[in-house]
């Protein structure tokens, strides 16, 4: 977890890159709409031990298996991914893009401040 003067406390993976949500995937179902050249931008975020996690709710740590056969992080049954506009930790450069793309809170919910 890490925290950011705008955005407040937020997901981190284990190199402190900022995890994102994409607002047109599910949760029930868990599902990606992510696919194709979007993974090639927004790569998953690959599943972590439990062990390795802080700050997130035991019962919000799932993996899904996605379609293209890699197996995908979720927070509260929601897809995580990483940006590959984001350079070094601390970057939030993917936070609102599209409208669709948006930091994780701790408890799996949208960042949608600026």
């Amino acid at each position: 977890m890490a925290e950011d003067p705008v955005l407040g406390d937020h997901i981190v993976d284990g190199s402190g890159m900022t995890v994102y949500r994409f607002k047109p995937d599910t949760a029930w179902p868990m599902a990606s709409t992510c696919e194709g050249d979007c993974v090639a931008k927004w790569p998953v975020v690959a599943p972590v031990d439990r062990a390795n996690t802080k700050g997130l709710i035991e019962k919000n740590h799932l993996v899904l298996d996605r379609p293209d056969g890699k197996k995908q992080q979720t927070v509260n049954c929601w897809p995580v991914y990483t940006f590959t506009g984001d350079k070094k930790a601390g970057d939030t450069n993917g936070q609102g893009v599209g409208g669709t793309w948006y930091a994780v809170a701790p408890d799996g919910k949208l960042i949608t401040a600026p």
